[in-house]
């Protein structure tokens, strides 16, 4: 039997295979949805039922949020993993296998469960198994091959396109499969979180897990932040809080509600920066500013091109930075070039007839204003993918407490999800009615967002659990200093069970 292995960067590697699952179901219908013959196969849906395609895929991520906040205390981590990467290889499998429109949106479905699990799974193993001095990095690589997942599937798409019939669709779908079954087979090397086999009373065998992993680091951080090597009655002391039950609802009492808050705004503020959107409808925009054949393919390719490049960066600057820091950093300008994208369209669009029979293209943009669109919708991917990419999900993670982490996750992702489905689904609707306003609206709701979290938001980059926690008593009444141990960490020497553990420097009290 294969022993898990102890290296973080391994595990990351690992890892990244979640990441590249999760970034080739965004352009996997892309190409195909403004085709003839994929049109013809499927009788020609219209905006309702285009809107429910690729809306299919958010939905699922929904329902997977759920379903791990189902399964994640009786099932472990790896568990997870694997279970994830059968969930994705049966909905590949039916996609390649669809009669009609409705099986592809089942297909959507059932990879989109995955996409959600893994959503929530990725953050909170991160949490638990890798250094938080390492964290960063670890979710910009994930991100890094997410992007790179999106540009190949596409590129794929493009390239099985040209046989221009089903097989076109059928081939590219079933080779998603791929990725899946090498997670499959790797998953042997991930070690169990310390967590979830301390909150299972395996003590022992969390133990060696959590000083494995501090032996590792230890050894390649050459006396930087050196893990302290536990006992089985610190992981006990540690996640004692954890293990009392934590239920959904104590996630809206006094000592939670505004962490919970916090982090389903950040999940949010990723949803109406309209990256979804972006990406899903890219070659809708392209047909409204004029664009056709080659040039309309190489066009929508630049998006995912910039993506991947630029998902490189945050490797190297994402934990030197604060995580609030990174977050407006892309939410303010996000917002500002939606409403510039609108007020383009505005002033150098007009309404027209259905665009090649889509009754979802009913707005042109003029030859003069069509490339400053393009540049703008360049510009955004550009920005999104050096922040918020990878910035709001370690943020999310660590906003939370120790013992709300688990379903505060599930929660909070659960409402991105939600508002990922629901914009995914009325985007065709939303161009065809609103036009250019659609851009407008998520730049707005956008900077909205920003401008929360800018005021009432504080930051948690090397802040243990503990520290974390003292943030809001610091700024709560005596009253509500009274609640707050509902849901805070009262161990003042561990950093928590949501990081390897280490010790914190007291003095800064």
């Amino acid at each position: 039997m294969c022993e898990p292995t102890y290296s973080l960067h391994r595990i990351s590697a690992i890892l990244t295979l979640c990441g590249f699952m999760m970034g080739m179901d965004v352009t996997s219908l892309v190409v195909f949805l403004g085709q003839d013959y994929f049109n013809e196969f499927f009788h020609h849906p219209g905006p309702l039922l285009q809107g429910t395609l690729s809306a299919a895929s958010p939905v699922g991520g929904l329902t997977g949020c759920f379903v791990y906040s189902l399964l994640c205390k009786r099932y472990g981590r790896v568990t997870l993993f694997r279970a994830g990467a059968v969930l994705w290889v049966l909905g590949s499998l039916v996609g390649a296998g669809s009669l009609n429109i409705w099986m592809v949106i089942v297909s959507r479905w059932v990879k989109g469960i995955d996409v959600g699990i893994y959503s929530v799974l990725l953050t909170a193993y991160c949490g638990e198994v890798i250094a938080r001095e390492r964290k960063g990095s670890t979710m910009a690589f994930v991100q890094c091959s997410c992007s790179l997942a999106v540009l190949t599937m596409y590129c794929l798409c493009a390239g099985l396109n040209l046989m221009r019939s089903e097989l076109s669709f059928r081939l590219a779908w079933a080779l998603g499969t791929v990725p899946a079954v090498i997670l499959l087979l790797c998953s042997v090397w991930l070690p169990e979180s310390p967590v979830w086999l301390s909150l299972q009373g395996r003590y022992d065998l969390a133990q060696h897990v959590q000083n494995q992993l501090a032996a590792s680091y230890n050894s390649m951080c050459h006396g930087r932040s050196q893990i302290e090597v536990l006992e089985k009655l610190d992981l006990a002391a540690a996640l004692k809080d954890e293990s009392d039950g934590f239920a959904y609802i104590d996630l809206f009492k006094n000592g939670c509600l505004r962490q919970t808050l916090m982090a389903s705004s950040m999940q949010l503020l990723v949803q109406f920066s309209g990256m979804g959107i972006l990406m899903y409808y890219i070659t809708f925009i392209c047909d409204m500013i004029g664009l056709e054949g080659q040039i309309k393919n190489l066009a929508a390719s630049i998006p995912y091109i910039i993506s991947l490049s630029l998902s490189l960066l945050p490797i190297l600057f994402l934990d030197q930075m604060r995580r609030k820091d990174v977050t407006l950093a892309g939410g303010f300008p996000l917002g500002l070039i939606m409403i510039s994208i609108a007020a383009v369209m505005y002033g150098r669009g007009h309404r027209v007839e259905p665009i090649k029979g889509n009754h979802s293209l009913v707005w042109s943009v003029d030859q003069e204003g069509g490339p400053f669109v393009l540049a703008l919708c360049f510009l955004f991917v550009s920005v999104y993918a050096l922040t918020l990419s990878s910035g709001p999900w370690i943020y999310t993670n660590e906003i939370l407490p120790t013992r709300a982490k688990s379903k505060g996750l599930s929660l909070s992702m659960s409402i991105g999800w939600l508002a990922g489905a629901i914009l995914t689904l009325l985007g065709p609707l939303m161009m065809e009615h609103l036009k250019w306003a659609t851009f407008l609206l998520l730049g707005s709701g956008t900077l909205l967002l920003s401008t929360l979290i800018a005021f009432l938001f504080p930051d948690t980059r090397d802040l243990s659990e503990h520290q974390i926690d003292m943030l809001y008593t610091k700024r709560d009444d005596s009253s509500r200093h009274e609640e707050l141990p509902e849901c805070s960490d009262d161990f003042p020497r561990t950093a928590g069970a949501g990081d390897p553990i280490e010790l914190i420097d007291e003095t800064a009290y």
